[in-house]
């Protein structure tokens, strides 16, 4: 039987990468920081909400992802890229000042000046730093989430404010 949950009570933790080794195994990019912090959930979800058997190890300084029943690298293919979730009740709480990613996607961005810039569409972590995109209303604007440009981050306001000017 395939135990299924609501996908509004879900959220992403990590996507599949490439496939690993010819047994089933596949790479995994953790949205965890640090990465590692994913080993600490047993229960893991795919995209339509149902429970995905997953035992996950760290070799060579990556998270490797082995499936239940799935046994060979055809088996895990058409994993590449596709997002893994966790019940968000599984979370642990943060503390004043910490955001989840997901609690950030939506938000208005304003500059200091009070300058409307965008909205926030996605988060990413490109080894350095995470940065978050904005869209404005003819481009991408990409802004590093460090405090030399982070001013304020309320999401009971719908709003975060940057130190960043558009051109």
């Amino acid at each position: 039987m395939i135990k299924k949950i609501n996908k509004i009570d879900l959220i992403p933790i990590a996507k599949f990468g490439k496939t690993y080794g010819l047994k089933g195994e596949i790479t995994l990019v953790s949205f965890s920081n640090p990465i590692k912090n994913i080993l600490n959930y047993q229960s893991f979800f795919n995209q339509k909400g149902e429970q995905v058997l997953l035992t996950l190890n760290f070799k060579n300084k990556k998270i490797i992802g082995k499936i239940s029943q799935k046994e060979s690298v055809n088996d895990v293919k058409d994993l590449v890229n596709t997002l893994i979730y966790i019940r968000i009740k599984d979370l642990p709480a943060l503390q004043d000042g910490e955001f989840y990613w997901d609690e950030l996607i939506g938000l208005n961005v304003i500059d200091k000046k009070g300058l409307t810039l965008g909205k926030v569409h996605k988060i990413e972590n490109h080894g350095a730093t995470d940065l978050i995109f904005i869209q404005t209303e003819s481009e991408e604007l990409i802004i590093p989430y460090i405090d030399e440009f982070i001013e304020d981050v309320s999401p009971s306001k719908n709003l975060i404010t940057v130190n960043w000017f558009a051109e």
